[in-house]
């Protein structure tokens, strides 16, 4: 079976809708959706924004369910020009940023990850990509980071959960597959607030509502980013969608899930 975690309902809502995984099983925290995906049988989450949040889900998955697969999916930055809105971009390895500190980026291998060139994805109205996805403590905010970062790693894409579900992944042997939609390209920036969101990796409202009563204008750069979050929540599950049916696993049966 296939393991599918995401950080946010913004990207486990649209993957719902394409699923039938109508059980949901709370372990200790955390809602786990049981059932299939195009025949295969699965367990999505929405884990929380962050490394630690991505850590423990991953433990407790592996735990719970001995997945074949582990997906790491989500939303991501763009750090190359050549990398757009809407864009998946698929892990061959993925990095852990330790400082960016200037002219100094420091950054470490977490885990290479298998190829999965069984996956053609001809037919998913999107650009795929194949290379490094960079993972960071923080949101990335300034389109002049994001660019310094991708010069300094090659990374394709920048997230905050992949390296640490790469890292419980390798400790089980269990295999990963990293995927991410990209919100925001390496020439934008993203509202000075967004950090501040985000509490123990939860989106928190009523902060973002009190942002936009304090700046109006936020208002309309994040409905322009969820515009692209929608469109992108699409293109992601449309992705992981054509994904079940390629992935060279053992089917089986939503019944087989423990």
């Amino acid at each position: 079976m296939i393991a599918i975690l995401v950080a946010v309902a913004q990207e486990l809502n649209p993957i719902l809708r394409r699923a039938s995984a109508n059980h949901t099983v709370r372990q200790q925290h955390l809602d786990f959706h049981e059932g299939t995906l195009a025949g295969q049988a699965v367990a999505l989450l929405a884990l929380g924004a962050g490394k630690e949040c991505a850590r423990i889900a991953a433990e407790m998955t592996i735990k719970s369910y001995r997945p074949d697969l582990v997906i790491c999916a989500g939303f991501g930055g763009g750090l190359q020009p050549s990398v757009s809105a809407g864009d998946i971009v698929i892990g061959t390895e993925v990095l852990d940023l330790s400082q960016d500190a200037g002219a100094a980026v420091r950054f470490r291998s977490a885990v290479p990850l298998p190829a999965h060139d069984e996956l053609a994805m001809e037919n998913t109205n999107c650009k795929v990509h194949r290379g490094q996805i960079l993972t960071a403590d923080d949101i990335i905010l300034r389109a002049a980071t994001k660019q310094h970062l991708g010069r300094a790693t090659g990374a394709l894409a920048v997230d905050m959960e992949t390296s640490a579900v790469a890292v419980v992944c390798a400790a089980h042997q269990t295999e990963m597959l990293a995927v991410r939609c990209i919100t925001d390209t390496d020439s934008e920036d993203l509202p000075e607030d967004m950090d501040d969101f985000f509490m123990v990796g939860q989106l928190q409202w009523r902060r973002l509502l009190t942002a936009c009563n304090r700046n109006p204008r936020l208002i309309l750069d994040l409905a322009r980013l969820g515009h692209r979050a929608s469109i992108a929540g699409e293109n992601l599950a449309r992705f992981l969608e054509t994904a079940a049916q390629q992935l060279h696993l053992p089917a089986a049966s939503a019944g087989n899930l423990q």
